[in-house]
């Protein structure tokens, strides 16, 4: 895989989203980069630039998802390797592909004797994963922001202080539907997601398709190395939204409170699902959650969901008020961040 030689420096990590900032970055073994405003990047553009992280001894996990924030395009790319450790067995270092902003970007399936990456996630076979390292090589002027590893674990939940949180929270996130985009409506989902988020940022694609903003964003974040190509590769999704200069990752959140303070502090969010939504059933879909509200004591998350139209009821589109309860049941717990 051309990866150099690492030193074995280890750190231990007891939590589930490990979140190193380019700062911290640059602390870790480098060749050719340097901070600048807030960003790793190359010291000559001529050559790449990579940063290999320490061995991360965590908890024990099944799978787990590394992504990255960077500003890129088609010149100025980036490609991210992560390596699990199952027992005592390192597997292969896995990479998600050259990355940039607007290019033809993809990678296959990879797969070793104790793991494989199955398009976004890196799973352990035959037991759990106790470390991960990961490793980004920087391609002329990308600019790297932050790396997330996120941990899938069992039996886990997150206790957050919401005592002071506002009890009623509601942004403003504009509505797009994903069934009005012909052809490839069905399948994009999470690029409506990401479509949405961006736009509540301030993200304008009008002039890219005059018809449908979230198709022109589509085009970004799809993925033709899995499904020819798929949408809702949860790491090309953040990447794309981070591409344009804003902090974006994938992370997982373990309880209600936690997700609530994220909302209250940062802003809102996608999120996967899979399940009974109450209007229809799921195999694996992406919303925006957008706040939440109390009615006669009963706590409801507002959504943004693209997959909700009149069909469902007279008048509806788009956002929705799930139940806390049912809301719950069919959240994955997977989010995406984006934040300035």
């Amino acid at each position: 895989n051309n990866i150099r030689q690492v030193n074995n420096m280890e750190i231990n990590f007891k939590r589930h989203n490990f979140i190193k900032d380019a700062n911290t970055l640059s602390k870790f073994d480098t060749k050719n980069l340097k901070l600048e405003k807030g960003y790793l990047v190359n010291i000559d553009k001529n050559h790449m630039g990579e940063v290999v992280s320490p061995i991360v001894n965590t908890l024990e996990f099944p799978k787990c998802t590394c992504s990255w924030s960077a500003i890129t395009n088609e010149i100025d790319t980036i490609e991210v390797f992560i390596q699990i450790r199952v027992g005592e067995v390192w597997s292969d270092f896995f990479t998600y592909g050259l990355w940039g902003l607007g290019k033809d970007n993809f990678y296959y399936n990879q797969e070793c004797d104790c793991a494989k990456i199955d398009v976004d996630e890196v799973i352990a076979k035959n037991g759990k994963a106790n470390a991960f390292r990961f490793k980004c090589e920087l391609y002329n002027n990308a600019k790297l922001d932050l790396v997330c590893v996120s941990l899938k674990l069992d039996d886990y939940k997150t206790h957050v202080n919401c005592k002071y949180l506002p009890s009623t929270l509601q942004y403003d996130v504009p509505k797009l539907n994903q069934n009005m985009v012909p052809v490839i409506g069905h399948e994009m989902c999470s690029a409506t997601t990401s479509a949405m988020l961006l736009k509540f940022m301030g993200m304008d694609f009008s002039d890219k398709d005059s018809e449908f903003e979230h198709r022109y964003v589509a085009k970004l974040v799809a993925d033709p190395g899995h499904n020819s190509p798929t949408y809702g590769n949860w790491v090309y999704n953040t990447a794309a939204m981070s591409s344009f200069g804003f902090t974006s990752y994938v992370a997982r959140v373990y309880s209600w409170e936690e997700l609530k303070y994220h909302l209250a502090k940062i802003g809102p969010v996608g999120l996967s699902i899979k399940g009974d939504t109450g209007l229809y059933k799921t195999g694996g879909h992406l919303l925006v959650v957008k706040g939440y509200k109390v009615l006669d004591g009963i706590t409801y998350v507002t959504c943004n969901d693209p997959n909700i139209n009149s069909r469902f009821g007279e008048g509806l589109f788009v956002e929705y008020d799930y139940p806390l309860e049912t809301f719950m049941s069919f959240s994955r717990g997977v989010i995406y961040v984006i934040k300035k």
